[in-house]
């Protein structure tokens, strides 16, 4: 039996496919920012997006957290905020901050690679869900490599 390092797996639960507003988070890996109207919103990268009040640019308040796993990047006009959510592009109706609605989803995602290449990794199994990240791990005969 052979063992090499490499990465394996992590699937989506049905709670990380959730598109969600949840009270405020603290930054921890902030991303990109958007200023939208007296909204700033600023990504945090692979979680989702922090909702801050800006109407007193000297003291932005948070107003909450939208929960977009696989999260990195947004763009927003006329209410409608564009986001990439594990490996779709979804649009969100977010003219109601208490009320998100999914306007629609496009599926872009085919195959998901671990986050470096020349390593070994455990292959995907599509019947186990949708892959949001990967971990090291020791890896027991591997038979895919990237």
């Amino acid at each position: 039996m052979r063992e090499a390092q490499g990465y394996r797996p992590i699937y989506a639960t049905a709670a990380d496919t959730t598109i969600t507003f949840v009270k405020s988070q603290p930054l921890r890996k902030p991303g990109k920012i958007y200023s939208y109207g007296k909204y700033l919103m600023v990504n945090e990268q692979g979680k989702g997006i922090h909702v801050f009040d800006n109407e007193n640019t000297t003291s932005p308040k948070a107003v909450g957290f939208l929960k977009i796993n696989g999260n990195v990047d947004m763009a927003i006009r006329n209410n409608i905020l564009y986001v990439d959510h594990l490996g779709s592009l979804v649009s969100l109706d977010i003219s109601d901050l208490n009320n998100i609605r999914t306007l629609t989803i496009i599926k872009t995602w085919t195959e998901a690679l671990p986050p470096e290449r020349n390593h070994y990794f455990e292959c995907v199994n599509p019947k186990k869900g949708k892959v949001i990240g990967w971990e090291s791990a020791t890896l027991k005969n591997p038979k895919c490599y990237y």
